[in-house]
């Protein structure tokens, strides 16, 4: 058992609550918080660390990066979405081949020196399988499927339930398979339909793209636009799979994040029971023209988190990098309001999302939890928007109560 005392304690709870000179007792989960003299005298065999001039926090939960195309730099084309993604497909095998063990070994490693302890990766060919089984981190790993051509739906489906059972094989408390159905616009509803029932089936969880550029929304509103050409290369007489609110009524029942949905507007349609958005700024300002409205969501009681995305479409993977430009983009929040948002957003609301049992600095959570350096002398009011502007790295990362080697 270890007892921290840092000089401030940021609970992520629903009244976003700081804690200045009070020390948490843990070991996989966290026993305590209290006065350290208290602690001590009440678990005699713990370690005692003190941390002065230091925040301790919930470990952040990156849940949605693409790390098989962890080694881009510039072979895609940003501006418009469908321009990347013609990009993407001209260059994903060579992106691919050149994300080897060591390049995605060092991307996780950099979300977990800027405080990531969950790590939701969207695996579209199961490459990054080894590199993430042997990390540190706690992964959901989801499963990619998708295809739109009727004659290479079975194809499809094997190779995806290939590398489905691989993971399976994996499974630990650590790392949890998980499924990802693409999108309306590149997957079959019969191989959309039956990973859903397969996710119902093992209760797993699920991620999707939804609505992130002008492009699908008038794919699936109108079967026009971009989105016609585009397809009309794949299939003589492209129509649209779905309308936006077929595609999630397929859902229904299942714990699902929908990433990006920049391009709607009512949400009326999700379970906010189990259903949340998971919003990736960077990504959005590069390929759709737009953000997500996140005052909508608050507004209709849905759950959003945090993702980075992949750097197909960001430059960095370094999670306060992305906490930073959510800062820059959504200037209709005070900022001091906003760093609470984004904070809560990227640890106790995400945690909810995924139903994992942590995200809080709160008695009888998992002990992920993460310490920063150089904050000792902040004011309360001013600590989590100083936290986001100033933040680099963290100094201590725990995973399940284990202090990780950050080198």
């Amino acid at each position: 058992m270890t007892i921290l005392k840092p000089k401030l304690i940021i609970l992520c709870d629903e009244k976003f609550t700081i804690l200045q000179n009070k020390a948490v007792a843990f070991d996989d989960r966290i026993i305590k918080i209290g006065e350290a003299s208290e602690l001590k005298k009440e678990f005699k065999d713990a370690e005692f660390i003190e941390e002065k001039e230091t925040i301790l926090a919930p470990a952040f939960i990156n849940p949605h990066v693409h790390l098989e195309f962890s080694a881009n730099k510039t072979s895609l084309v940003y501006g418009d979405f469908l321009e990347w993604l013609s990009s993407v497909i001209n260059s994903r095998s060579t992106l691919s081949q050149q994300a080897n063990e060591e390049v995605i070994k060092s991307a996780i490693k950099t979300m977990q020196k800027s405080g990531v302890g969950t790590i939701g990766t969207v695996s579209s060919f199961g490459t990054d399988l080894k590199a993430c089984v042997k990390s540190s981190a706690r992964v959901i790993y989801f499963n990619e499927i998708l295809g739109s051509n009727e004659e290479f739906l079975d194809v499809n489906w094997q190779s995806f339930k290939k590398r489905f059972d691989e993971s399976v094989k994996f499974k630990s408390e650590f790392f949890t398979p998980a499924i990802s159905v693409h999108s309306p616009y590149s997957t079959h509803p019969n191989l959309a339909k039956a990973a859903i029932n397969l996710a119902k089936e093992q209760n797993l969880l699920v991620s999707t793209h939804l609505m992130e550029s002008n492009h699908e929304r008038d794919w699936l509103e109108s079967g026009v636009g971009g989105f016609k050409e585009w397809l009309g290369k794949f299939s003589k007489f492209p129509k649209p799979f779905y309308s936006v609110d077929s595609f999630i009524k397929m859902f229904a029942g299942a714990r699902t994040l929908f990433t990006h949905c920049v391009y709607m507007s009512d949400f009326g349609k999700f379970d906010n029971y189990i259903h949340s958005v998971t919003h990736c700024a960077f990504s959005n300002r590069l390929l759709s023209k737009k953000t997500l409205n996140l005052q909508n969501l608050l507004d209709q009681n849905i759950y959003f988190n945090i993702g980075t995305d992949g750097l197909s479409s960001n430059i960095s993977l370094n999670f306060l990098d992305e906490l930073r430009a959510n800062l820059l983009i959504h200037s209709e929040f005070d900022l001091k309001n906003l760093a609470k948002i984004l904070l809560l957003a990227s640890t106790s609301w995400c945690a909810k999302s995924l139903n994992l049992d942590l995200g809080e600095i709160k008695e009888g959570k998992l002990a992920d939890m993460a310490l920063y350096d150089g904050f000792g002398n902040t004011e309360q009011d001013e600590l989590a928007l100083m936290f986001l502007l100033h933040a680099k790295e963290c100094k201590k990362l725990y995973i399940q109560g284990k202090s990780l080697n950050l080198d």
